[in-house]
């Protein structure tokens, strides 16, 4: 066990750390990123909840048109009165 971490010490020597100057811009680089992604994300969203908020205020089903005529093969409309549930508990 001792060896296997002298050895592993050894290996730190043979990397090649980032000069300072090359770590700054690297933190820049990745910065700018995540702000342009951000920002990016941002409008996406913005555009995305616009479209819904404009499709829900358009297409309201209260307000669309109703038919007057109802087949005979429709289906009654349910009340949430006639719905029971059956819990399956015995007395």
């Amino acid at each position: 066990m001792i060896n296997f971490l002298k050895e592993s010490i050894k290996e730190f020597e043979h990397v090649v750390w980032p000069t300072q100057k090359e770590t700054k811009q690297y933190f820049m680089i990745v910065t700018w990123i995540i702000v342009w992604l951000t920002i990016f994300l941002f409008i996406v969203s913005s555009i995305l909840s616009a479209g819904l908020f404009f499709a829900k205020d358009n297409i309201n089903p209260a307000t669309l048109p109703q038919t007057t005529q109802q087949n005979s093969n429709s289906t009654p409309d349910l009340n949430l009165e006639d719905i029971k549930f059956d819990t399956g508990a015995t007395k």
